[in-house]
């Protein structure tokens, strides 16, 4: 029973690092200039909210298996294919939660009081300044609560991962996909545990978000 929570925890951990590191400078980038591109590249980052994820499996599939597009070079120039892998779960699963992270860091970026970033210019702060030492303090609290909720929904992921990553025991199945087979082998047992598991986690990050959702309205308010 301890395998599945190891793998959700990995594959979660694992795709919200790659989700946040790919959507920060993306989403602070169009959250303080317009783009002509802006609204091509938002669809496509924002598509997996509107999708089955098992729709976006599907895409994946034909994107990584081992005769097609990604999937044929690496398999002929590297002997490797993510198909049925941890790492194909997390490509996933990174997938699924672009969305989440994309609109929670912009909207982070968005309640900036651009008055700061503006007294810091007239007093020649550079970019690099302006960003660690105004943006980053002062909606550090909506960036994690945006992260929080991106690795909560990693951790409940099941249709995507399914369909690229399969479910091999001990080798790639998640919290998700174990109860989906557990129920369908009859052990109710194990399911109800690792349900109360993602349950639990759920529940601790819901709290720390609504901590850090009241702390930067009193913040907000204040100022």
């Amino acid at each position: 029973m301890l395998t599945p929570v190891l793998h959700s925890l990995l594959i979660a951990i694992a795709s919200t690092s790659l989700a946040f590191l790919t959507m920060l400078p993306l989403s602070y980038y169009f959250a303080n200039r317009k783009s002509r591109f802006q609204l091509i590249v938002e669809i496509i980052i924002l598509l997996p909210l509107v999708l089955p994820p098992t729709v976006v499996g599907l895409i994946l599939l034909n994107l990584f298996g081992k005769h097609d597009l990604i999937g044929a070079f690496l398999w002929n120039t590297f002997n490797y294919s993510f198909i049925f892998t941890l790492a194909g779960a997390v490509i996933a699963t990174t997938i699924i939660i672009l969305p989440i992270m994309y609109q929670g860091l912009k909207s982070a970026f968005l309640s900036i009081d651009h008055d700061l970033v503006w007294a810091a210019q007239t007093l020649s702060a550079n970019a690099k300044t302006i960003f660690l030492k105004i943006i980053l303090p002062n909606c550090w609290q909506p960036i994690l609560a945006g992260i929080l909720l991106s690795f909560c929904r990693a951790m409940g992921e099941f249709g995507a991962t399914l369909m690229v990553a399969g479910y091999i025991e001990g080798k790639t199945n998640t919290i998700a996909s174990g109860i989906y087979f557990m129920v369908q082998q009859g052990d109710m047992r194990t399911a109800i545990y690792l349900g109360l598991i993602n349950v639990i986690i759920g529940v601790i990050a819901l709290l720390v978000i609504h901590i850090l959702t009241v702390r930067q309205t009193n913040l907000t308010r204040g100022m």
